[in-house]
């Protein structure tokens, strides 16, 4: 019988950069592979190695967990883990890697799109569904990614089943409208479940866009969040 394997980019640990738990320090998984092109005018996402251009290998559950035991080894005192990508629903094999991880004590957040749905378990779920500002205009991706950047009723789903945010990759104040109406479609009431991230991968891109962010927090209640991770370290894989 075939051992169960995942598409891996990398293993690493890092802070989390975004979100509720910002700056807590984590081992991350990062899985290769997305249904998504995201591209903000001349700008891809930020881990366009796992999307545009998908690199990585496959590996089996096991080789996963020794590569994390490995750098858990040097940082007990990290006891939190966060599956991301690329994006992590499209690997069938995912509730048994989210399983073992919880089985050796893991605190798991899940990043994903929201646009895919598995019964996981995990402790938290990041959601971040993708704004029409995110198409990839002019490419053949364009159609396929508007069709599937958003999907009402999965993040319904995730929503109704677990402990999530809502994070929104905000590239101008034209986004707002968009962002207020799928809360209202989504039934979000709460203020502090939102999160607006600055658009950017360097920190000359993020400064653009952080105040944008920031006014409509204010405006609305919602929680602001920079990406610390690029702030530190630059948009560098292994951070």
């Amino acid at each position: 019988m075939t051992a169960a394997s995942v598409y891996i980019h990398e293993i690493f640990v890092s802070i989390q950069g975004e979100g509720r738990y910002i700056g807590r320090p984590s081992i991350f998984v990062r899985m290769s592979g997305c249904n998504l092109r995201c591209k903000w005018g001349d700008t891809p996402c930020d881990t366009a190695y796992t999307s545009w251009e998908a690199t990585g290998e496959m590996l089996d559950i096991a080789t996963v967990m020794a590569r994390v035991s490995e750098l858990h080894s040097d940082h007990t005192h990290i006891d939190h883990l966060v599956i991301t990508g690329g994006e992590p629903m499209l690997q069938p094999k995912l509730p048994i890697l989210v399983k073992a991880i919880q089985a050796a004590g893991f605190f798991v957040t899940i990043e994903t799109n929201g646009t895919r749905y598995l019964e996981l378990g995990a402790e938290f779920i990041s959601l971040s569904p993708k704004l029409r500002t995110s198409a990839p205009v002019g490419t053949n991706f364009e159609q396929r990614h508007e069709a599937e950047r958003y999907n009402p009723e999965v993040l319904r789903q995730w929503l109704a089943s677990n402990d999530c945010q809502l994070k929104f990759v905000v590239d101008s104040a034209d986004d707002e409208p968009e962002i207020v109406l799928i809360l209202a479609e989504l039934g979000v009431h709460d203020p502090a479940r939102v999160y607006l991230m600055p658009q950017g991968i360097c920190i000359e891109q993020l400064a653009a866009t952080a105040r944008i962010c920031g006014d409509l927090c204010i405006a609305h209640g919602w929680r602001y969040t920079p990406r610390a991770h690029i702030e530190i370290y630059g948009n560098t894989p292994g951070t």
